[in-house]
């Protein structure tokens, strides 16, 4: 049986690429990113999210509690989220490529890497999504 480790911080969504890449945000919307510092784990990101998800390339997408998808391109702490078209509620991202989402009717979307044209529907109902970095999904509805 593992044991858990308490890290300092309050978090209402939390998404883990791999060890080293780790993105949460908090009730308030809050962005933070885990820097494996004991004294200070979090770092806050500028911007505001309800939901978040990475990917362990470092890929990290989001979604505002507006339904607005957003693309994060900063590092270290830089805001740099780029507004991607499309609405949803929930999102996750296994790898640059395999970005999925659910809409607030369920329905599944996953991304086309085309900005231009960004999301494919997907057949099936679902209230959360998950992607993982070998290009595997779940969903639970």
């Amino acid at each position: 049986m593992a044991d858990w480790v308490k890290v300092a911080g309050g978090l209402s969504a939390i998404s883990v690429g791999s060890r080293t890449t780790v993105w949460g945000v908090n009730a308030a919307s809050a962005i933070y990113r885990y820097t494996n510092y004991d004294a200070n784990p979090w770092i806050n990101i500028p911007g505001g999210l309800s939901d978040i998800g990475a990917a362990a390339d470092g890929t990290v997408w989001g979604v505002n509690s507006g339904n607005q998808i957003y693309r994060y391109t900063g590092d270290q702490g830089t805001t740099n989220w780029v507004g991607i078209n499309g609405s949803l509620v929930r999102i996750d991202a296994g790898s640059r490529t395999n970005v999925w989402g659910v809409d607030s009717a369920g329905a599944i979307y996953r991304y086309t890497n085309n900005d231009a044209n960004p999301w494919i529907k997907i057949s099936g109902v679902a209230t959360d999504i998950g992607a993982g970095a070998d290009g595997t999904v779940w969903h639970v509805n």
